[in-house]
């Protein structure tokens, strides 16, 4: 039993030094790993802050965006409004201009008969003193020339 208990010893004594052996080999890779693990979590650490200003700054952009939005709508409401009032006064100055050149026309017809009748008047007043004197010439004639 002495032989088989130092045996044992030996064995165990073995399996513990290479346990210990396998164990602190693998604390080499485990520490190159947390090591890399640590600088990866810190590199998403800091890609999550980048990510988040962003974030930040895009929701600030789009306030200023949906307050200019509101504004240019409202602009753009005003501008109709303006739209519609010139198309009133076009249609308007359209009207009257067409009122107008027909009053226009109206007034140079009249002109026109007015002149005419005025040349009437002028004819038929030169006619009446004419045949105003050839009637009293007449008379006059005959009396003077008796025989």
């Amino acid at each position: 039993m002495p032989k088989t208990s130092t045996a044992l010893l030996v064995a165990m004594l073995l399996c513990t030094l290479g346990l210990w052996g396998c164990t602190h080999q693998r604390n080499g890779a485990n520490n190159a790993k947390i090591r890399e693990l640590e600088a990866r979590y810190s590199k998403l650490e800091e890609d999550y802050r980048v990510i988040t200003s962003a974030n930040d700054a895009n929701r600030k952009k789009i306030s200023l965006l949906e307050t200019q939005r509101a504004e240019l709508n409202q602009k753009v409401d005003e501008l109709q409004t303006a739209v519609k009032e010139r198309d009133e006064l076009k249609k308007q100055l359209t009207t009257r201009t067409q009122e107008r050149d027909g009053m226009h026309a109206q007034l140079v017809q009249f002109g026109k008969e007015l002149q005419d009748l005025a040349g009437r008047i002028e004819a038929a007043a030169a006619n009446a003193v004419r045949g105003a004197a050839v009637a009293a010439l007449p008379t006059a004639l005959p009396a003077s020339h008796k025989p």
